[in-house]
């Protein structure tokens, strides 16, 4: 049986456990699933804002160079 270590008190918890008997941490095994998806949505919506940035700003710029 696998064990993973609580995100919250550090104790060894079975991977199928429900809750950890230390703490009562609700679903240990997936603490860490969790936030690497929300940091993976995090980091895309960076991205986009940052594409969409230069789609208004530094395209217009360096089109209106090209034409003169």
């Amino acid at each position: 049986m696998p064990l993973v270590a609580c995100p919250v008190c550090e104790k060894q918890v079975s991977k199928r456990a429900l809750s950890c008997p230390g703490c009562g941490e609700p679903d240990p095994a997936r603490y860490h699933s969790r936030n690497t998806w929300l940091s993976r949505l995090f980091w895309l919506l960076v991205w986009i804002g940052i594409g969409a940035a230069v789609w208004y700003k530094v395209i217009p710029l360096v089109m209106d160079i090209f034409k003169q």
